[in-house]
């Protein structure tokens, strides 16, 4: 069992408090508004009306102790700003804060935040990709444009094994699994002579624009 704390519970803490205590985690919740706390009662190991600008507090919580923090204090930057230096201070080992804006997150980052988190920019982003890819099924960023992502394979690549569709030289993309519904079954990295069925859900590899190539062929 993992340990977590969650600081700040309007709607993107009170959620990832409420799926991580789903998973079977332990979960301390934090906010100094009691509604948001009562709200999280049920979905939490603790839920705790304080405030999170009591280094203290934080100490005698334990925070040094999680497997991370998050920090869902966004709509307050100075409380943000003071509360990641606090934990910085305490050596907690994983700091993921949500941040405002693209100033508010570079402040974050110099403070020592581990990752720096937008929702409201990465579900818009998510969003464009899957409006303007309606293939892909879902995607992972990663780094230098590079995605990872479950795209539905298309009707011509039905019988035709990897090695026939050599997507690694025309379109620098690689196959590293293929989730199957007939039957149900995943196969991590195929062979090369895996046969495609056009029910199969291809997870690839690559960079945006070559899938949006593929896709656009």
């Amino acid at each position: 069992m993992k340990k977590f704390m969650v600081i700040g519970l309007g709607n993107f803490g009170s959620e990832v408090t409420r799926k991580l205590f789903e998973k079977g985690n332990e979960v301390i919740g934090i906010d100094r508004d009691k509604e948001k706390v009562e709200k999280v009662v049920d979905c939490s190991t603790r839920a705790i009306i304080a405030d999170a600008e009591d280094k203290n507090l934080l100490a005698s919580l334990g925070a040094a102790e999680m497997d991370a923090v998050v920090l869902s204090i966004g709509g307050n930057v100075s409380q943000s700003i003071v509360t990641t230096l606090f934990l910085k201070e305490l050596k907690v080992k994983n700091i993921f804060a949500k941040a405002n804006d693209e100033s508010h997150g570079r402040v974050l980052v110099k403070l020592g935040a581990d990752r720096v988190i937008f929702p409201e920019k990465e579900v818009a982003h998510k969003l464009a990709n899957q409006l303007t890819s309606p293939s892909m099924i879902d995607y992972l960023d990663l780094v230098d444009d590079y995605i990872l992502t479950e795209m539905l394979a298309p009707v011509e690549f039905s019988g035709k094994s990897l090695a026939d569709l050599n997507l690694r030289r025309d379109y620098d993309l690689l196959v590293v699994g293929v989730r199957e519904a007939v039957p149900e079954k995943f196969t991590l990295l195929p062979a090369a002579d895996f046969v495609i069925k056009d029910s199969d859900v291809l997870v690839i590899i690559g960079k945006a624009k070559d899938i949006h190539r593929l896709e656009q062929k």
